[in-house]
């Protein structure tokens, strides 16, 4: 999205990880190694251990490798965290049917990115931080923003729009509710504002 950097999530990728996947082809000769490996080999492990318990080493016993080949791919943790909240955002489901109404498509997505983030512990408060560009995020912000436009909205109340949704969704899932913290994870308590939000808009006339 243009000013604003929004939200970001898609479907689990759902990946066993109680066994170490080593990486041998007999010999002492080992299997080339991506980048691509260790993401995907850290995913499963992001997803139990959360943002604060994943660490290099655990990703390298996933592999049966050791810490420091992990550097020759990554320049740190952080990069590596960095780049698996992408492959998070890059899960959120977009796959919306076009006849869906506008409204119900938007509050889809704010609810599939939940859904999503809720799967990695950690990454949310990470994503929101986050500095570094972010394809998946920009992706998630367009297929918004043209939804948004869909319905009639002109460019300037469109970005209004996606900004305060995005402000909406930073608040949610950083857990700011300083009353019933008991069911801030129920996502109704998620759609209610944002379908308020998005009636305001429209009675506001704008469109």
């Amino acid at each position: 999205m243009v000013a604003v950097k929004p939200m970001r999530t898609s479907t689990a990728l759902s990946h066993p990880i109680d066994r170490p996947e080593r990486r041998s082809r007999g010999g002492t000769q080992p299997l080339p190694l991506t980048r691509g490996d260790i993401l995907r080999a850290a995913l499963p492990l992001l997803a139990r251990d959360g943002v604060d318990g994943l660490t290099v080493r655990s990703v390298a016993d996933r592999l049966g490798i050791s810490s420091p080949a992990i550097y020759h791919y990554f320049s740190g943790r952080d990069d590596l965290l960095d780049r698996l909240c992408e492959l998070v955002a890059a899960e959120v489901d977009l796959a919306i049917d076009p006849s869906v109404p506008w409204d119900d498509a938007v509050v889809t997505v704010l609810l599939n990115m939940n859904d999503t983030f809720a799967r990695y512990p950690g990454v949310a408060a990470r994503v929101l931080a986050a500095r570094r560009p972010s394809p998946a995020a920009d992706r998630i912000s367009e297929v918004v923003y043209q939804r948004i436009r869909g319905h009639g909205f002109g460019a300037d109340r469109a970005h209004d729009l996606l900004a305060a949704l995005h402000f909406l969704f930073g608040g949610w899932l950083l857990g700011k509710r300083p009353m019933r913290r008991e069911h801030t994870n129920d996502p109704a308590l998620l759609e209610q504002p944002a379908r308020w939000l998005l009636r305001g808009f429209v009675a506001a006339g704008d469109v």
